[in-house]
Parts: C-alpha cells; sequence; structure tokens
C-alpha cells in the first residue's frame, strides 16, 4: 500500500514577486556560486525526517534554476512516498521505478517537459524493494548520461534516515538538507549531519523551511545556511 502526502495547491512559487521567490533567488545564486567552483551537477534533496517540505523546496528551486536559463532535470527519488508529480500535477504511470527496474528501459522515455528549460522524471509506480532496486540499478549511468545534457540535476530523496537517501546521495555529487523551522531539534539536525559525514556524503548546505521573519507575518520565507 501506498501513502499519499497531501500536497498544498499553492506548493510552486508561481509569482516571482515577494519575500519567498527572493528567497528562491538567493539559494539559487548560492547553488550556482559553490556548483561552479566544485563542478557540481548532481545535487540530492533530503531531510532529517518525514514532512519537512523537501519536495516542495526542491521544486522550486529547480523552478528558479530553469528560469535563470539553466536546464534543469527534476528526478523524484523518493520512491516511497512520491509527491513531486502531484506538485506539477503530472501522470506517474512510468518513471524512475521503470529506470530501475528494466535495464531496457529508455533512459529518457520517463522525462517530462515542464516548460523550455526544465525536466521532471517522476518516480514511477512504487516498487516493493526501493533499496534493493537503487542499489542495482543503471541510476549511476543514467545520471551520467543526464550531465551531458543538463546543467543541474536535482533528486528528490526520502529522509536521510532510510537508506535509500544514502545509496541515492553516493550517486550524487552533493546532498541538501531541508528542514522544518522550529520542528527539527538541534540535536536531532547533528545527528543528521553526523550520519552524512559516517557515510561520506558532501552536505552542501542546509534549507530552513517555514521560518517566520515577524511574529504576525504569515508569509513563509526560506533560508540557506552555507557549510
Amino acid at each position: 500500500m501506498v501513502m499519499k502526502r497531501k500536497v498544498k495547491k499553492n506548493a510552486l512559487m508561481l509569482d516571482e514577486k515577494g519575500r519567498v521567490p527572493e528567497q528562491f533567488r538567493n539559494i539559487r545564486a548560492s547553488i550556482q556560486y559553490i556548483a561552479d567552483k566544485k563542478k557540481i551537477k548532481t545535487i540530492m534533496a533530503t531531510s532529517c525526517r518525514q514532512g519537512e517540505g523537501k519536495s516542495s523546496v526542491i521544486a522550486n528551486l529547480a523552478m528558479f534554476m530553469s528560469k535563470s536559463g539553466k536546464r534543469v532535470l527534476l528526478i523524484d527519488g523518493d520512491l516511497r512516498l512520491p509527491t513531486i508529480h502531484r506538485i506539477f500535477n503530472l501522470k506517474n504511470y512510468v518513471g524512475l521505478s521503470d529506470l530501475l527496474k528494466d535495464y531496457q528501459f529508455d533512459k529518457f522515455e520517463g522525462i517530462q517537459k515542464i516548460d523550455e528549460h526544465l525536466d521532471v522524471m517522476t518516480s514511477g509506480v512504487s516498487p516493493y524493494n526501493p533499496s534493493e532496486l537503487l542499489s542495482d540499478s543503471l541510476l549511476p549511468e543514467s545520471l551520467k548520461a543526464y550531465e551531458e545534457i543538463y546543467d543541474f540535476i536535482f533528486i528528490d530523496a526520502p529522509p536521510i534516515g532510510l537508506s535509500d537517501s544514502i545509496i541515492t546521495a553516493n550517486y550524487c555529487d552533493a546532498t541538501i538538507l531541508v528542514l522544518e523551522n522550529g520542528k527539527t531539534t538541534k540535536t536531532q539536525l547533528k545527528e543528521c549531519v553526523e550520519k552524512c559525514k559516517m557515510q561520506n556524503i558532501d552536505v552542501l548546505g542546509i534549507i530552513r523551511n517555514k521560518v517566520q521573519r515577524r511574529r504576525n507575518d504569515s508569509n513563509y520565507y526560506y533560508n540557506y545556511v552555507k557549510r
């Protein structure tokens, strides 16, 4: 049985004016600067625990990165609780799970075009054994092929406590941690970062989600903390 995660209708920041879009542009600039210096193209997004908003954050980051003229591929690598297809209102019959299960599968078949510079690969039908599929798959080879076409590849992965994320992170150049402000404790964050270090996962930075600037301000913004 596949659990369904609720996605807010306004998960995508389509209005480019305001505080939140400006925060995403700031995050975009920070990531571009580090990526240029370190030759980073494939970035995984994960979190310390479930429900911190990582899928919405990485979807918006991918969208804003594409608006700067970069060619971007967003992959839904959360095979247990996929969300990206609902954020973009896409069909999810074919996707990453097909690439992992079938060695004859065309690695470009499951990619859906969003606009001129942004493409999305949804999760596909959720498999019974995502960790085993990720361990023995053509994903690393496929990512190399995608890197020849795209400037950035973002992968939405499960929380770092699941083996899926650790496996996927080893296929990526860097990882971004997304945490919900006020919900993830300092201890949880420290344990999460230590787990990444133990697995030799390069944490590019931490994005604090749902930070309120003023007490009575209902508009959330995002804060990127470089490591």
